[in-house]
């Protein structure tokens, strides 16, 4: 097999020429029906199109136009309000996906609008994590996890979150997002607090002081991060021994920078995303026809020959192959893999957002400046 660098470097060059190339020319025919979708860009718009787009235009011949996604809820509204046509199909993060809904800003779907599982299973159970709602469908997941150096510690190997705040077991330095986002949660979760009480325990001043005194612990051992990039950048020193990353930052440092960090998938944090039709579409059948098709479990399952983004079904893991370029195998690197997934918390924007998660990231940032967040002296 030719060096997986060369295939990685390759992959990204296709992405930023695809990121470039004008978009009125990727539409296949000027002559057959044209579907607007607004996405994301760069390596997810170049997965998308191999995954959905293309294979979409040739099994229906509606051809498929894209544009960048700025700020979704305020295009939704806009294109409402204006009674412009704007998308057919928007891609939107969990908290969109839940405001849009609540907002009537999406078309409904019923459940014949989405494609049974592999072998027929009903909708309902072949989707994780209760994330159906009536007016988007789930499609991939991405995850917050811990990587590890390998042989830190060469009588046991880590395991979980528990271990992370283990210095005396684990020496070294840790790596966290300069961030309460993901940062507080994970702190809980290696106090052993369970994944479906984490928010609510964050909601109370005991919560929050248990979190904090876990970070505390280890509060001088921490290198900071505040980009993706820096996550694993982190790990050039030498005396970084963990740190926390996302799944597609690792695959690509794995892949193309020959990074050799062992990731840890116990108690990761994971969030997705959704297709949903804006009401002022003019488009609907189209746009139904793709979204059946894009979210059905062999299409979601195709995603991950390009990144590492999870499928959010279950009947797509057995269509989890490898990678279309690099040739690897995919499921060690996707979070919704049966291995990984077990035990996993779903981040919670909305929460974050509310009137108790702006006040607790304003409580992080006292900490940083080595105040006590909760008055006293620290």
């Amino acid at each position: 097999m030719p060096d997986a660098h060369c295939f990685f470097r390759f992959f990204l060059t296709a992405c930023f020429i695809l990121a470039c190339f004008p978009e009125r020319d990727r539409v296949m025919a000027a002559d057959v029906p044209a579907l607007s979708v607004v996405t994301d860009g760069g390596a997810v718009l170049l997965s998308q199109d191999e995954a959905f787009f293309k294979p979409f235009t040739e099994a229906s011949g509606t051809a498929i136009t894209t544009s960048p996604k700025g700020d979704a809820l305020e295009q939704l509204k806009q294109w409402r309000s204006t009674s412009q046509p704007g998308a057919d199909v928007i891609n939107l993060t969990s908290y969109e996906a839940e405001q849009a809904c609540d907002q009537s800003l999406l078309h409904s779907f019923t459940e014949q609008d989405i494609a049974l599982g592999a072998n027929g299973e009903p909708i309902m159970r072949d989707f994780f994590a209760d994330s159906l709602m009536d007016c988007a469908v789930p499609n991939v997941a991405w995850a917050a996890l811990m990587v590890v150096k390998p042989q830190i510690n060469k009588r046991k190997q880590a395991r979980s979150w528990k271990d992370f705040f283990n210095v005396k077991g684990f020496p070294g330095k840790r790596s966290l997002k300069k961030s309460a986002r993901f940062t507080l949660e994970l702190a809980l979760l290696s106090a052993g607090v369970r994944g479906g009480d984490v928010y609510s325990l964050l909601s109370t001043e005991r919560g929050q002081k248990q979190a904090f005194s876990q970070l505390q612990k280890i509060k001088n051992q921490i290198v900071w991060w505040e980009d993706a990039k820096g996550s694993i950048a982190a790990f050039s020193a030498d005396d970084v021994a963990m740190g926390m990353t996302t799944n597609g930052r690792l695959f690509h440092a794995t892949v193309a920078d020959g990074f050799n960090g062992v990731p840890v998938w116990a108690g990761h944090i994971y969030d997705f995303d959704y297709w949903g039709i804006p009401l002022s579409s003019k488009n609907q059948a189209q746009a139904l026809a793709f979204v059946k098709f894009a979210t059905s479990p062999e299409r979601l399952a195709a995603q991950t020959g390009w990144m590492p983004y999870g499928p959010m079904r279950a009947s797509s893991q057995g269509y989890i192959k490898t990678h279309k370029i690099g040739g690897m195998g995919m499921k060690p690197y996707v979070p919704t893999a049966q291995r990984q997934f077990k035990g996993a918390l779903k981040f919670n924007e909305g929460w974050w957002r509310s009137k108790a998660g702006v006040a607790l990231d304003g409580k992080f940032k006292v900490w940083l400046e080595g105040r006590d967040p909760f008055g006293g002296e620290e």
